[in-house]
Order: C-alpha cells, then structure tokens, then sequence
C-alpha cells in the first residue's frame, strides 16, 4: 500500500453528498456520505513557490466531521490513498491526483485535532485533541 501526506489549505468549503449503490448479490441500496474538498499545496519559496492542487474526498463519519468542521483557508493535514484520474476537457486529456482520506489533522488555533476513520463512531467529541 502507499499513502500520501500534504499539507495545505482548503481551496473552498467542503461540500457533502449522499451516495447510493445498489448492491448487486443482495439488491440493498447502500448510501454513505462523502465528503469531496480541494486543497492547495506550497512547495520552494520566493520566485520557485508553486501550489499543487489535490482533490480531497472523506467517507462516511469522518467526511460529516470534514463538513461541519471544515471552511475555506484553514490549514489541515491530510493522510490518505491516492489515484490518478483521467478526464476529457474541451478535447485535452487532464489528470488531476485525487487522495481518499485515512486521517486527517486540523492544524488551527494552536490545538491539533486528530481523527480517522477508525476513530470516528458517532459523535464529533470522539476527536482526539493533542497539544503540537
């Protein structure tokens, strides 16, 4: 397995979503919730910054923690699976790196707020809160 680890600011409010499969053994409609965000990345400094832009998605309990917590500018740390997505815009292929997030920390206001999915049960106080 890999992961990816950045560091970087919400790039806009983070939108939640309902998503339904129907679950093709059993016939069960099956929803969760997922959470979808972009976050953009620093790298070098003065005249060689760049930003790198990744687009964020967190399921179930831990993307409803994402929704409520999250807002555009705040700085988080995010851990989660990668993959490449393909796409056809205006007849150009692109490719933008979206990242599935296993944990994530909320670096505001001198507090470091640590959660995963495994964490996350059913209440937002099950966050746990470290000193840096």
């Amino acid at each position: 397995m890999y992961k990816v680890e950045i560091i970087g600011n919400l790039t806009a409010d983070p939108v939640l979503y309902d998503r339904e499969k129907l679950d093709e053994e059993t016939g069960e409609i099956i929803s969760a919730k997922v959470c979808n965000f972009s976050v953009g990345a620093n790298a070098g400094y003065g005249a060689y910054k760049t930003t790198q832009y990744f687009k964020v998605s967190a399921w179930r309990k831990l993307g409803e923690n994402c929704a409520k917590y999250l807002k555009k500018g705040r700085q988080e740390y995010i851990e989660g699976i990668p993959s490449i997505n393909s796409y056809v815009k205006n007849n150009v292929s692109r490719y933008s790196l979206d990242v599935r997030v296993e944990k994530i920390e909320f670096l505001q206001d001198g507090k470091r707020i640590t959660a995963t999915e495994e964490q996350i049960t059913e209440e937002p106080s099950d966050f746990c809160e470290t000193p840096y």
